[in-house]
């Protein structure tokens, strides 16, 4: 009997201990699961649908202030949000040819670029790639090159004008030098008292004033050609 109280008395005193120490050692922690970081795609359609709220005022704002942005830092996020910008549908500001103009620039640089902003980029010329957009560019550089013929049209008829123009400062030239050389000829024969020096010399005036009139022509033309030559530097740079 008295064994059997031990034995009961240990046992109890076993499951008190076990208790105690359960009760002594904390709980562990609750393990939290901490969210990812944002990546570059899910932070651009977030952009998208945050656009997709504004009201006109504040998306026109919105577009000012991202073509600033991208403008001051021309990096890959400011670049591919104002394309989102420029290919919104009934905005005043819209702009696809130039959005496209700006992916195909990225896409086509050489240095390597973010897996996540490619992957962006080749998603938006998905949908940019189509013959609209090729009809659009090659209408631009159809309208250009017509332009530039159109300069180089006015720029020849421009030569033919001052050409023209120097042919008649030399007959002018010649006709004054052959009015001069008859003046001398009238000058040293009987005739001459029969021509005033009066006429002879409003006459020479008039031809001076003949030539000079020319010259300032030809000064004129120059000047023209000129501004459509520096013209058309500055166009084919601007190409």
């Amino acid at each position: 009997m008295k064994s059997r109280i031990t034995s009961g008395m240990l046992a109890a005193c076993v499951c008190a201990m076990m208790y105690c120490v359960s009760c002594a050692v904390p709980a562990p922690p609750v393990r939290v699961v901490e969210r990812a970081e944002t990546t570059e795609i899910e932070r651009f359609f977030q952009y998208f649908v945050y656009l997709r709220s504004l009201p006109a005022e504040d998306l026109s704002r919105e577009y000012a202030r991202q073509e600033a942005a991208f403008a001051q830092s021309h990096g890959a996020e400011d670049r591919l949000r104002l394309v989102l910008l420029l290919s919104l549908p009934n905005t005043d500001f819209g702009n696809r040819l130039y959005a496209f103009e700006l992916l195909q620039a990225y896409l086509n640089e050489s240095e390597p670029h973010s897996t996540d902003f490619m992957d962006i980029a080749t998603f938006l010329a998905t949908f940019m790639e189509n013959k609209t957009y090729a009809s659009s560019y090659m209408s631009r550089i159809y309208n250009i090159k017509k332009e530039i013929a159109e300069k180089d049209h006015q720029f020849v008829e421009q030569q033919k004008i001052i050409k023209k123009l120097q042919d008649d400062l030399s007959a002018q030239k010649t006709l004054s030098s052959t009015l001069n050389k008859q003046l001398q000829e009238a000058l040293s024969e009987k005739e001459r008292q029969l021509v005033s020096k009066e006429q002879i010399n409003k006459k020479l005036q008039d031809e001076r004033k003949n030539v000079k009139r020319l010259q300032e022509k030809i000064e004129k033309i120059k000047d023209i050609e000129k501004s459509l030559m520096e013209r058309e530097h500055t166009d084919n740079k601007g190409t």
